[in-house]
This record gives C-alpha cells, structure tokens and sequence, in this order.
C-alpha cells in the first residue's frame, strides 16, 4: 500500500507521517535521506529502525534492497518511510551528467518504490517554481511534479500538509474530463 504525504517545506510533514505510521504499523523503518535537521524524529516505536541513506542515486538501491530482504509474509505489518523523495531527486539532478541520465535515475526510483512489498509511506514537496526560473530549475520543477503525479495515481492515501495541517485529498478528490 502506497502513502503519500506533501506540501511545503516546514509544513510538518514528516512529524505527521511518523504519527500516522504509527497508527498504520507496528514495524519498519524510517528511510531518511538527510534533507532536514540532522536530529532523527522520534520513531513511532522500538519497533522502527532508522537508516540515513544519503542522497543520490542509491536511494534506490537502498529501497530495492529492503525490499529483497524483507519477509513477505509480514509486509502487510512493516511499514517503510522515504523522506524526503524531493531531497533525492535534487541529489541526482547534480549529479547527473545529462538530461537522458536524470530520466533513467528517476524512472529506476520510481519502479523501485512501485514494487515495494508492504505499506511504503513516501514524504516529498509541492513544487512551486520562482519567477525567473533557470532553465535547470524549470526542468527540475517539472519532473518532480510528474513523479508526484505518478505516485498519487498510485497512492492508496495521500495527504497534503498545511501550517501543520493534514488534509486528505483522496477522500477530497474531484474527477474532471480531459
């Protein structure tokens, strides 16, 4: 089962995506990529075990590997929690060498937690580009507002957090024509 939880920076995501986690699950583990403080939450229970990935292009290797470690009888009780998607993304824009480059990293992050066995609850952020856009931010905005597309259509819940405010936009969703 697939999460999602976004919204601006310092809007109290990761603080509500703990909580929630642990009303979700009992176990699993707090997939950090090092895009806030480098004071590690408080995990929802013993339970949970944290991992400081880093950023790069290994975050997908890091969730491919739970994934083949994991026992999948119990995936429906373990949960695991990505924050922040965004982080890793802007790790593997610079470090990229080219625009072909960033489309492979991107789309083998996204089989990657596509595929994962179990709850995965994924933290990332509205993207919201500036006035006067480089050409590197125009294309970054855009490509992770498309991983963000992706994932919600995948998304059993998705939240959208404001001033510390939850909002469920799943059970909110309105369907229009193209």
């Amino acid at each position: 089962m697939l999460i999602t939880v976004t919204g601006g920076m310092g809007s109290g995501k990761t603080r509500f995506a703990l909580k929630y986690a642990a009303q979700m699950s009992r176990e699993g583990v707090y997939l950090s990529t090092g895009d806030h403080d480098s004071v590690i939450p408080e995990l929802p229970s013993a339970h949970y075990r944290a991992i400081q990935a880093g950023n790069g292009p290994k975050l997908a290797e890091v969730v491919n590997q739970i994934n083949r470690e994991s026992n999948l009888f119990l995936a429906d009780q373990r949960m695991l929690i990505v924050d922040s998607l965004t982080s890793w993304m802007v790790a593997s824009f610079r470090e990229a060498t080219d625009l072909d480059q960033q489309r492979v990293e991107t789309q083998r992050l996204l089989d990657a937690l596509l595929s994962y066995q179990g709850k995965i609850l994924i933290i990332t952020n509205e993207m919201n580009g500036s006035l006067h856009p480089s050409e590197e931010e125009r294309i970054f905005v855009a490509r992770m507002a498309s991983v963000n597309r992706i994932l919600q259509s995948n998304a059993k819940q998705m939240f959208m957090l404001v001033s510390g405010l939850a909002i469920d936009l799943k059970a909110l969703h309105w369907h229009y024509e193209d």
